[in-house]
């Protein structure tokens, strides 16, 4: 709480006049859980507020602070050991998440995810502070977002998580860049990482390296570019752990909209590390995202379609389908303009694998989400 009691006082005692940029959201979204294999129906409602600050001090100096704040009431609260904990725990080195109130259902939290100062010196830009990497080709399945991977099933979170650290990045031409990043973690291991992005051949590639975690060896290749009128992209990485197996996983993707406006996006998954005997959706869906589980099996493969109903309305559906396992997923989302700034959106998924007995296990996944950016 301190920080943003000092971050507050900061803004409002600096010159607030054009240098200043606001904005945010609002929503309210209830969600259902039902897990057939605990026996077990939640539910809950989270009500997220989201404030975007930014001020310019020069020219060449930038400052921005961005904070989350959710009241999570309902059944998950109340039934799940530790829910609280969870909630209020924060990655980075620095803990900024604070559970303002906490009752037997209920749970205010406040998490700062986006505090840094940008200096713009040349051709070389810093940033300094909590910050997203975003190193990531495709849009599913990630193995070059090194230092802050995402789950594809976070519904409510678009802006991603965020790291503790510093990003140098020095533009060496119009289509060329280096990159280096530092990051430290709440258990004070660091990673630190260089990327080299360029054009060649009518694609852009990229290419990475560094240490994980302060004890894991990592290298990786990304590119994006078109084949014919489809777009196609991919990234992969190579881990070497310390007394371990070495780990590959890889990515591949392609996208086309036709004439229509149907846009349909495949992908491919591929992590070594992943058995393809058992999958367990329930803690994959809660659990914490890394590059090593972005999926739950060896061989993981994502098709989606996405089409414009009407200027207003959009509807979504995907699948997921894990070759060698007798497991999917099948989700859809619609989406309706209520007004400029006024969204409302339906989510399903439904996902079915098989237990040691060689039953069906089926888990469902449903929100309802009212959204207005201000």
């Amino acid at each position: 709480m301190k920080y943003l009691i000092l971050l507050i006082a900061l803004f409002t005692s600096l010159n607030l006049r054009s240098q200043v940029k606001a904005d945010g959201y609002i929503s309210a979204m209830p969600t259902w859980y039902r897990m057939e294999n605990l026996n077990q129906k939640l539910w809950e409602n989270n009500i997220h507020n989201r404030i975007n600050l930014s001020y310019d001090f020069s020219s060449s100096v930038i400052g921005v602070v961005q904070f989350r704040n959710r009241l999570i009431h309902g059944k998950t609260v109340r039934d799940i050991p530790g829910y609280a904990a969870v909630i209020d725990t924060d990655q980075g080195f620095l803990d900024m998440s604070y559970n303002l109130a906490s009752g037997t259902s209920a749970i205010l939290n406040m998490t700062i995810d986006r505090l840094w100062m940008d200096f713009f010196l040349g051709k070389v830009q810093i940033r300094a502070g909590r910050q997203r990497i975003n190193w990531g080709q495709a849009m599913v399945w990630n193995p070059n977002d090194i230092f802050n991977a995402y789950s594809f099933f976070d519904l409510d979170y678009p802006e991603r998580p965020g790291i503790d650290g510093v990003r140098i990045q020095w533009f060496t031409g119009m289509t060329s860049q280096m990159e280096g990043v530092f990051k430290i973690d709440r258990n004070h291991t660091s990673t630190i990482a260089l990327r080299y992005r360029f054009n060649a051949l009518r694609y852009d590639w990229q290419l990475l390296g560094g240490k994980l975690n302060t004890e894991e060896w990592a290298a990786g290749l990304g590119w994006s570019g078109q084949i014919g009128d489809a777009g196609f992209y991919g990234e992969g990485t190579y881990i070497i752990p310390d007394n371990e197996q070495e780990v590959v996983i890889a990515s591949t993707g392609i996208d086309y909209t036709f004439k229509n406006s149907l846009l349909w996006r495949s992908e491919f998954l591929f992590s070594s590390n992943l058995s393809s005997d058992q999958i367990d959706f329930t803690n994959f869906i809660s659990g914490q995202a890394s590059i090593k589980n972005l999926s739950v099996a060896k061989y993981s493969i994502f098709t989606s379609f996405q089409y414009p109903v009407t200027p207003l309305f959009n509807a979504t559906l995907n699948g997921m389908l894990f070759p060698g396992v007798e497991g999917w997923h099948a989700g859809t989302t619609l989406e309706y303009s209520l007004s400029t700034n006024l969204f409302f959106t339906t989510f399903f998924n439904l996902f079915v694998s098989k237990s040691t007995t060689n039953t069906k296990n089926k888990d469902y996944l449903g929100a309802l989400r009212i959204k207005w950016f201000f």
